[in-house]
């Protein structure tokens, strides 16, 4: 064969060795990995055992996934909860916030409450929350498995236990929001508005001047108590406090 016949084999099979490796690369980056299930800790995240023993709450933000499942093992002396994680494949929607429950086949009683590491699972006890005895006229609780969620209020701690509740006005768009938060931990008032709740010093705060959620903050030296007014029409000061005073 003539050194040019030997060019053209050479570039031929060159073409074909690069259009067979373009089709190898574009099929395996249009390749549809398999559903991924993997289960994590609950650590960082709120959790609440129900009044009646057996009911777990996690509060969760998620994304790029399925809802996540709160599963929990038992054995005579302990229960182990963890988080169990659904990835399908493909583009992942934007995800969600909400509260995920599952149910033990008996109460907790004195067994211990660990994550999936083994480490103990902070936790509110539902028996200890206080609930407000007054609301703003056609306030009500949030729909249950809903997360409560309302920007300018800061993160529940993750190293102590803390739970809170969610109110809005009406049933038609979330407008009026009012947020009541309880953390196991006393601590000063932060500045602002001084206040007085149930004979504990407090004090009002807002942000952002123009604007924006508005808290008021107290303890009773035990727990730290945060109501907030979120989106418009917001409550008045006097309305907090009357909140506040009426918690039982």
């Amino acid at each position: 064969m003539s050194k040019h016949g030997r060019r053209i084999r050479l570039t031929a099979g060159a073409a074909i060795a690069l259009l067979g490796g373009g089709f190898a690369i574009n099929a395996w980056m249009n390749r549809v990995p398999e559903t991924r299930v993997y289960e994590g800790t609950v650590a960082g995240k709120p959790l609440l055992v129900g009044s009646d023993g057996r009911t777990l709450t996690l509060s969760i933000g998620w994304g790029c996934e399925k809802q996540p499942e709160l599963v929990a093992r038992e054995s005579a002396d302990a229960v182990k909860v963890s988080l169990r994680h659904t990835v399908p494949p493909g583009f992942c929607d934007p995800g969600g916030i909400g509260q995920i429950t599952t149910h033990l086949n008996r109460p907790l009683g004195t067994r211990a409450l660990n994550d999936a590491s083994g480490k103990p699972a902070v936790h509110f006890d539902e028996r200890d929350l206080l609930r407000p005895v007054f609301l703003p006229e056609n306030y009500s609780p949030y729909p249950a498995g809903r997360m409560v969620h309302l920007p300018g209020l800061a993160p529940l701690p993750t190293d102590t236990p803390a739970w809170a509740s969610g109110y809005r006005l009406g049933t038609g768009p979330e407008q009026g929001n009012l947020i009541i938060s309880q953390t196991l931990r006393n601590s000063a008032p932060p500045e602002g508005r001084a206040a007085l709740v149930k004979g504990h010093p407090a004090a009002i705060t807002q942000s952002d001047p123009n604007g924006g959620p508005r808290s008021l903050t107290w303890s009773d030296g035990t727990y730290t108590f945060v109501v907030t007014t979120g989106a418009p029409p917001r409550l008045s000061d006097e309305e907090l406090v009357r909140v506040a005073e009426n918690l039982r």
